[in-house]
């Protein structure tokens, strides 16, 4: 039985989109400034714990299917999906899939670990992290050698599994990097497992959650 393809349906919202693009060219950077440019370093840290923490409370307060209820599923859920996977008529997701609801989570926590390191943490000569002045030296040393390595050996590996995935779901079909450019995603409408009414952007809800994401940042870098 053949599936008549249904009309694009608007999934990812603009800014949804902004944050997924502006992370890997953060992280190069980030990467290429440190020990090179501290100060720049620190420019991006900022601009990323801003990003990190929007992507958050958008997560509770954003558009349908940026939250974190609409992706997190109970174990049962994501067991039955990575059985239904290997087959030919697998359900399709709008957002992202079980499994892939795991991966954001995961991602998110890393790059919010390697955020938290670098703020105690120390080159000895020249940088100092926000907090390195309210923890011991014991505690500075840990935090700074889980930064330097934390990067390769955490988010790289994160961001390889990341790249497989997009390119096993392109091989069965599913374009997940043009619905993450254009913010539509068409699928067949028999097999979608999570369809929602399309909805206005919500401005109100993210001119509060851009001030609670710069909240952190002044109070870390510019406060204490």
């Amino acid at each position: 039985m053949s599936h008549s393809p249904a009309p694009p349906i608007k999934v990812w919202d603009w800014s949804i989109r902004v944050f997924h693009w502006c992370l890997p060219v953060l992280l190069f950077l980030l990467w290429y400034s440190a020990g090179e440019d501290m100060d720049q370093h620190m420019l991006f840290a900022q601009v990323l714990l801003a990003l990190l923490t929007y992507r958050i409370i958008w997560g509770f307060i954003g558009t349908p299917y940026a939250r974190f209820s609409h992706f997190i599923y109970h174990p049962k859920h994501i067991f039955g999906y990575l059985i239904a996977s290997v087959k030919p008529n697998k359900p399709i997701y709008l957002s992202h899939n079980p499994v892939g609801g795991i991966m954001v989570l995961v991602l998110l926590a890393t790059l919010l670990f390697q955020l938290t390191t670098g703020l105690f943490a120390t080159d000895d000569i020249f940088y100092e992290g926000p907090l390195y002045m309210y923890v011991s030296g014991a505690t500075t040393d840990l935090m700074t050698y889980f930064h330097k390595k934390w990067f390769y050996y955490g988010i790289l590996l994160l961001v390889a599994l990341h790249l497989l995935a997009i390119l096993t779901y392109k091989l069965k079909g599913e374009g997940l990097v043009k619905a993450m450019v254009t913010g539509h995603k068409q699928a067949p409408s028999e097999r979608v497992a999570d369809e929602l009414p399309t909805a206005r952007f919500p401005w109100g809800r993210f001119v509060i959650a851009v001030a609670l994401a710069a909240l952190p940042v002044w109070i870390l870098f510019y406060y204490i």
